[in-house]
């Protein structure tokens, strides 16, 4: 179970020191942009999360653009910035080191981090632009132990993990499926959705993929597209759930059915639609679903609770609540839809045989 309250931990002996790579939106100002989105629940940034949990230390931040960084380094009151990241590290020999930068530069950060001293990494999706360099990513994670998280944040959310735990009780009879109504580019953006989708279905196995790409003017016959390709389908897992991936004017909103229940998620995870099957004529087969409570709870920052996470790894030598194998099958949904595409919109068994195929994504 996954409780909605606190993330309970073991009181450290120390703080964990944190640096961040990359000083752009979601390193340090993307909550100046969120004040008034309900969605998001402050601290946002990793920075502001940092600074919000007691056991963690953010000593230095690190940008090619060292003014960016200075700048940063001022508004947290952190000690150092520097230019050169792999000199942050190297120098600042840190616990925990965040990677912000775009997508296209993950693979090389997190490989370096690895490779120097880190015990946990906070790794902004999209993971990477490869399901190669996926592979070479969590090789040096596993190999060394080392704690991982992705900022897909919606399985951090409280709302989410109250819905989690319906599901896990049976609330909803046997889960059949779940929705997202919105796509966007399928790295970026969806990589929060399909991850949401993954959770919410309790982190099952990929068994296949079936799609098609959506996105203007896309050929099939590259092995690199340089844009991330937005696409529709459906993806089966493991334990029998269908993940249906459609493409409406609903942004951000999701759906979870059971055999005996649905819940809507509306408003990008600020409200929660509950109702229950129910029979409508007796003997008849009719059924009706009727709106119920959805139960209450407390909307806590992701952020805080996603560090907290790691924390609490460091502290017991655990695990993660994501870890690094569940965000690569963020990234086996989106090369599946496209390969499936690729291939006149065959059915496509997962984990992909391909890992070579490169998309950008920012």
């Amino acid at each position: 179970m996954h409780s909605a309250g606190a993330i309970w931990r073991c009181q450290p002996v120390t703080k964990y020191r944190a640096v961040i790579v990359g000083a752009g939106r979601m390193a340090g100002t993307i909550d100046d942009e969120v004040l008034e989105y309900d969605a998001c629940v402050l601290p946002y940034s990793h920075a502001a999360g940092y600074a919000a949990v007691p056991d963690v230390e953010l000593v230095a931040f690190a940008d090619q653009n060292l003014e960016k960084a200075q700048s940063l380094q001022q508004r947290y009151g952190v000690a150092r910035a520097y230019e050169d990241y792999r000199e942050m590290i190297e120098r600042e020999r840190p616990d925990i080191v965040s990677i912000t930068t775009p997508a296209t530069h993950h693979c090389e950060a997190v490989l370096f981090a690895a490779e120097h001293g880190a015990r946990a990494i906070y790794c902004e999706k999209a993971l990477c632009c490869s399901l190669a360099d996926a592979d070479r990513m969590t090789a040096a994670v596993e190999s060394r132990n080392i704690k991982f998280n992705t900022g897909t944040l919606r399985r951090w959310a409280v709302g989410m993990e109250t819905l989690r735990d319906m599901v896990d009780r049976g609330d909803l009879g046997q889960l059949q499926a779940v929705v997202t109504y919105s796509v966007g580019g399928m790295l970026h953006s969806a990589s929060h959705f399909f991850d949401l989708m993954l959770y919410l279905a309790g982190d099952p196995e990929l068994e296949w993929a079936q799609g098609t790409v959506t996105t203007a003017g896309f050929d099939p016959e590259p092995e690199r597209w340089d844009a991330d390709l937005s696409g529709i389908g459906q993806v089966r897992f493991d334990n029998g759930v269908m993940c249906h991936l459609l493409s409406t004017g609903m942004w951000c909103e999701f759906a979870a059915i059971g055999s005996e229940g649905a819940v809507q998620i509306m408003n990008n995870g600020v409200d929660f639609a509950l109702r229950k099957r129910q029979t409508a004529v007796e003997g008849r087969g009719y059924v009706e679903y009727v709106p119920t409570p959805f139960p209450a709870f407390q909307r806590t920052s992701p952020t805080v609770r996603l560090i907290e996470d790691l924390v609490t790894a460091l502290d017991t030598d655990g695990q993660t609540r994501q870890g690094i194998r569940r965000a690569v099958k963020t990234l086996e949904i989106a090369f599946g839809i496209i390969q499936s595409d690729r291939q006149s919109g065959a059915r496509v068994a997962l984990p992909l045989q391909d890992r070579e195929y490169w998309m950008h994504s920012h």
